[in-house]
Formats: structure tokens, sequence, C-alpha cells
């Protein structure tokens, strides 16, 4: 559920993605050029980044590593291609969720996989395009 709360927290939190031996901080609204380049060296044109961390912007650790391993699961049984990821709140109060970032991904598939989950809100790109946060 979208909260001016919430939509403010995703957009203070920088999205680091390790990629290889390269790591890329991206923000909702920014396009970071290397990040574009790693991608299109890749023959990647969209992605999208989703956690199973706190369903609904809601802060709970009770079962987060376990809906973690889920995803994971999931993802390999479905082929996609991914590489880890962290969310990182810019103001440190909130902890770090650990995250994928999955190549190849358009925002309808990925949107229906982050509601098997119970989460707000994806964030979405395209080469080229800044990061945008979509909301469920």
């Amino acid at each position: 559920m979208k909260t001016q709360q919430l939509d403010a927290a995703f957009r203070a939190t920088r999205y680091r993605v390790d990629c290889a031996a390269e790591s890329f901080d991206l923000r909702i609204g920014v396009v970071n050029r290397a990040f574009d380049d790693f991608l299109r060296a890749q023959g990647v044109s969209c992605w999208g980044l989703l956690t199973a961390y706190n369903p609904g912007g809601v802060r709970g650790d009770d079962d987060n590593a376990a809906r973690q391993r889920r995803l994971l699961q999931r993802l390999q049984r479905h082929g996609w291609r991914y590489f880890s990821a962290d969310n990182v709140a810019d103001d440190g109060r909130w902890p770090v969720e650990p995250g994928v970032l999955i190549v190849q991904v358009g925002e309808t598939e990925l949107g229906a996989l982050a509601s098997e989950f119970s989460q707000a809100a994806i964030v979405c790109g395209e080469v080229g395009l800044p990061p945008r946060l979509v909301w469920l």
C-alpha cells in the first residue's frame, strides 16, 4: 500500500547491485551510465529489483530470510538470470534488505512475482532510462 512515508523511504534508498566483479549504486530517477554499459555488454535491455524482505513495507524480521530463500528458489526454477542486490536506506534506520536484480524481465512479470511475496513496490528499469518505482 502506497503511503507518502513509504514512497519517501523507497526514494531515499540506494539499491546496490553486485554484478560479477563490479558493484553499482542505483537510485530512483537517476541514470547510471556505468550500469547501463555493463547491461549492454551482457545483452540486457530491461531489469527489475525485488526483495522478499518486509512484505508490504512493514518491518518484520521473523521470516525474512526464509522468504528470500523461497524467492531465490523460485528464480532458479524459472531459469531467470539474476544478480545479488541490497536495498540500503540513506538514513541507516532501516536494516539492509537483501534482494535481487533480475535481468530481461518485464514489469508485468516482475510485478506478479513481487505480489507472490506481498511486496508493496518494485524498481524497474531499461537501459538508458532512469530506474522507476512501480507500486503494486
